[in-house]
């Protein structure tokens, strides 16, 4: 506090959450607060910057999502890997087709040496705590849902632990996810690597390689008749490994504040490899590949909601299980400005910022299916969305969705109700 000249200090985290000065609280405890922290965050309308994971338990993440909604108050998920440098490049590349369609992700990720036992215990496991970095960046770089998840843990490093509950035993543990796409990641985690922080990433494209290395804190090599390599040996802490990272994060969220934008990194992230992880974990104890929607059936989650989403086509196997486990976050309003954005980005598979007219039906039909609004004909959606498709190529952005809304009778809450056209506007409306 003295350092940075900051007027206010308290080991109490709840001082800090109620002070009048602070609008937004970075949470950066143990994995077993969080909840409770971004409760205490939301009651007190303070946003909320939180590290991985939300929750140690998928309810427990439900309910701050939840929470956050209601309370109006901003939740990003620090999930730093995805603001890294090396890992945004190979991303880049990705986008740019440098290396063609990726064929399968390989993740290393190895602490220096393994954190206290307390740090472990009630912490959820190194799937949760460790492997959820790796797990989300694997979805990040493949670009496409996750399907199922095959993974083993053992004790090899820390005694101590070896007789805790579930994946809180492991100290190291292997990971292979499957994606919609058919394409595999390969992941292996270990509490200990007594050469330093050791965070790599590769991928085998159809036109080529692209892989990142370990980060030195400077470039110097010896070369003599006893030893060829790296003077030093990688940077050895999270803190210094990654400091762009969290210094580009923690950019994104204050931006995202000042400019009252979305979160960059949301719930939904954070729920999806939350959901990943417990996947994870499920099939170190099962020995056994593990589908995402069992996750969800185990915890109660989404139910039967996925058949409203489909209405009987095909979905893709990837979207159709996050969809079932994001219709769980409370209730949508289609008279709120929140709820028809959320609704419409859960519908928008390719973050494209924009809906194709089938996806606009699917949306349209999850928020009318509680009667909280009228039931809309395909033919009429295919009518409501050419009345706004300026570009006529069957794509509308949100702008759009919320005008055909509009148009079509609906009241979005804060904004004055749709004037009764006149009979000249019907009549150029019945042409149009």
């Amino acid at each position: 506090a003295e350092r940075y000249a900051v007027p206010h200090y308290s080991v109490n985290a709840d001082e800090v959450i109620r002070h009048p000065d602070v609008q937004a609280v970075w949470i950066c405890s143990p994995s077993q607060f969080h909840a409770q922290q971004i409760t205490a965050c939301a009651m007190a309308g303070k946003d909320i910057f939180c590290e991985k994971p939300i929750a140690t338990e998928l309810s427990e993440t439900i309910k701050a999502v939840n929470l956050c909604r209601d309370k109006g108050v901003k939740l990003m998920t620090a999930l730093q890997r995805r603001f890294d440098p090396n890992f945004a490049r190979v991303k880049q590349s990705l986008i740019d087709g440098t290396i063609g369609e990726p064929i399968v992700v390989k993740l290393c990720s190895r602490d220096p040496e393994p954190p206290p036992l307390k740090y472990v215990k009630g912490g959820g496991g190194i799937f949760k705590d460790m492997a959820i970095h790796d797990l989300d960046m694997a979805r990040f770089l493949m670009d496409s849902e996750p399907v199922a998840v095959l993974a083993s843990g053992s004790c090899q490093i820390s005694p101590e632990i070896k007789d805790l509950d579930g994946p809180e035993a492991y100290d190291t543990a292997n990971i292979m996810v499957r994606f919609a796409n058919g394409k595999d990641a390969i992941i292996d985690v270990c509490r200990q690597a007594p050469y330093g922080y050791d965070q790599r990433a590769e991928v085998l494209g159809t036109k080529g390689m692209l892989m990142t290395d370990n980060m030195f804190p400077n470039t110097a090599r010896i070369m003599s008749n006893k030893f060829c390599g790296n003077a030093d040996m990688p940077f050895d802490f999270f803190m210094s490994r990654y400091k762009e990272a969290y210094k580009q994060e923690t950019i994104a969220f204050v931006e995202a504040l000042l400019e009252d934008k979305p979160a960059p990194c949301s719930g939904r992230d954070g729920l999806v490899a939350l959901i990943m992880a417990i996947g994870a974990g499920i099939s170190a104890e099962e020995q056994r590949w593990v589908k995402f929607e069992e996750v969800l059936v185990r915890e109660g989650i989404g139910g039967m909601k996925m058949k409203g989403l489909t209405n009987g086509e095909n979905v893709d196997p990837g979207t159709g299980w996050i969809r079932s486990a994001l219709l769980d976050v409370s209730a949508k309003d289609p008279r709120r400005m929140e709820d028809l954005q959320e609704i419409f980005y859960l519908f928008d598979s390719d973050e494209d910022g924009q809906l194709t007219g089938d996806q606009v039906n699917e949306t349209i039909k999850l928020l009318c299916e509680d009667g909280a609004c009228p039931v809309y004909s395909d033919e009429e959606v295919r009518t409501m969305v050419a009345s706004v498709d300026k570009n006529w190529d069957g794509k509308i952005s949100f702008s759009e969705f919320a005008q055909m809304w509009r148009k079509a009778g609906n009241v979005i809450e804060g904004e004055a109700p749709p004037e009764e056209p006149s009979g000249v506007a019907k009549l150029f409306a019945f042409f149009k």
